[in-house]
């Protein structure tokens, strides 16, 4: 075999795996990828000694990640690069907003009732708005009162108002 199908072979591996990385097929072309590329160094070391061989198998040792993370790093300044990845950031000032503690804090200290049983997630209601709530492990029935203790974030935890009325 010809060095230069070997170098052909090489490169057509690192072009497999590079698409390899940006389309879904399960492994396949990579690892047609990882074939070639044994191909072009088992036909290096055979038809052309060890030199040959040796400098093959460096390339593909020291190619395949350097060429990795030459993808990552070039992929996104290319064209189509540019059309898959989002290039933009989502900025408060500009109007949008994430479900922060801030937004349920008024919840805090609130009583409401389960609508689902909480095993220990459900949903309860708070006057006439529904919400996700969380339990700190206990098993609450659907229609029980609920009071709730804690907001971290979007997460609304919760405890039974009625195991509190009747310890106090």
């Amino acid at each position: 075999m010809s060095i230069w199908l070997c170098l052909a072979f090489l490169l057509l591996g690192f072009i497999a795996i590079f698409i390899e990385m940006f389309v879904p097929a399960g492994g396949l072309i990579g690892l047609g990828g990882f074939v070639l590329m044994l191909i072009s160094v088992v036909f290096a070391y055979k038809d052309y000694g060890n030199l040959a061989g040796t400098l093959m198998l460096l390339l593909v040792v020291v190619g395949t990640p350097a060429a990795v993370l030459g993808a990552f790093k070039v992929f996104p300044k290319t064209y189509i690069g540019k059309r898959l990845i989002l290039q933009q950031s989502q900025q408060q000032e500009e109007g949008y907003t994430s479900y922060t503690s801030e937004k349920y804090a008024d919840l805090l200290g609130r009583e409401g009732t389960t609508l689902t049983m909480l095993r220990p997630s459900g949903m309860a209601r708070f006057d006439d708005r529904k919400f996700s709530v969380v339990t700190e492990g206990e098993l609450i029935q659907p229609g029980r009162k609920i009071k709730v203790t804690a907001v971290e974030g979007s997460r609304i935890v919760v405890t039974s108002a009625e195991e509190s009325e009747g310890s106090a």
